[in-house]
């Protein structure tokens, strides 16, 4: 089934693909040829939200992303209950070329409490986490001179090296997002993600769809707010699980931000979770 959802995914970004092979204007930088630091792009990671940017790192250039905190709560069962807490998930880019960068996720440290139906004391699993492997691609609209709409695809995999606080089993996935300057402070923003996940318990693959959509809005030259919502279909049950995710996000600098947020389920099946995270870019 993973197949078919990704087939057409490419099938339909193939014609986008295609445009985006001509040779942008200007002169075209690499790993090795950096973009000059007074003519970066303004700062657009991937945080805070689910939705993912579809611009990418200059060439040359790295930036650290990270959850500082965050805080999960979910109910798998009907009186069980989950919390987990992430400290210092982190994500290293760099830019590979003027439309390239190539990302790598890690979770450092993970704690997870898990109360088991009809009572009793938690179970307790603590150590570092899964590590993921991405590569993100612009098709159109890096450069904000081509326009309001920018559209990118990343593709991913995920190494479970997190042994019992981790998936258990490779991960896959295909996000497209896209993003649409309404104005010069607001942005209305997509996502498509399509992931071939692993469940541990059944020891099995299973397929989630999970589209999003995000509004910010620019209220000072400092500062943003956003709300965003999600829903994922679990094609192993016929319900959605939806949530809503907004907070603040604090611009410190060119190369700097902070942001914190929550994520409020609006559907029992959805986590529940209050982040805070931090953006450096050199």
């Amino acid at each position: 089934m993973i197949t078919r959802y990704t087939l057409l995914l490419v099938a339909l970004l193939w014609p986008l693909a295609l445009m985006a092979q001509q040779t942008p204007p200007g002169p075209r930088y690499t790993l090795f040829r950096p973009v000059p630091r007074s003519q970066m792009r303004p700062l657009t990671p991937d945080r805070p939200g689910v939705t993912e940017s579809p611009f990418t790192l200059d060439a040359g250039h790295f930036m650290f992303e990270s959850d500082l905190a965050r805080y999960i709560g979910s109910r798998p069962g009907a009186t069980s209950h989950t919390r987990s807490y992430r400290l210092d998930a982190l994500s290293l880019k760099l830019g590979l070329s003027d439309q390239t960068d190539l990302q790598l996720f890690v979770d450092p440290y993970v704690i997870e409490k898990q109360w088991p139906d009809g009572g009793g004391p938690p179970e307790r699993q603590a150590g570092f986490g899964d590590i993921t492997v991405r590569v993100k691609r612009n098709l159109i609209g890096n450069d904000s001179t081509r326009g309001p709409l920018a559209l990118g695809l990343i593709g991913y995999v995920l190494l479970p090296t997190g042994k019992k606080v981790g998936e258990g089993g490779l991960e896959y996935g295909l996000l497209v997002p896209a993003t649409y300057a309404l104005s010069d402070n607001w942005n209305l923003s997509g996502q498509l993600a399509s992931r071939l996940n692993y469940d541990r318990e059944a020891s099995q693959h299973y397929v989630e769809l999970a589209p999003s959509l995000n509004l910010d809005h620019s209220f000072r030259p400092w500062l943003t707010g956003f709300v965003e919502a999600v829903t994922i279909h679990d094609f192993r049950e016929p319900k959605w699980s939806t949530a809503l995710n907004f907070g603040p996000v604090f611009l410190l600098g060119k190369n700097a931000q902070l942001d914190v947020g929550r994520h409020l389920a609006l559907t029992r099946e959805a986590d529940r979770e209050y982040f805070v995270g931090l953006v450096l870019r050199r």
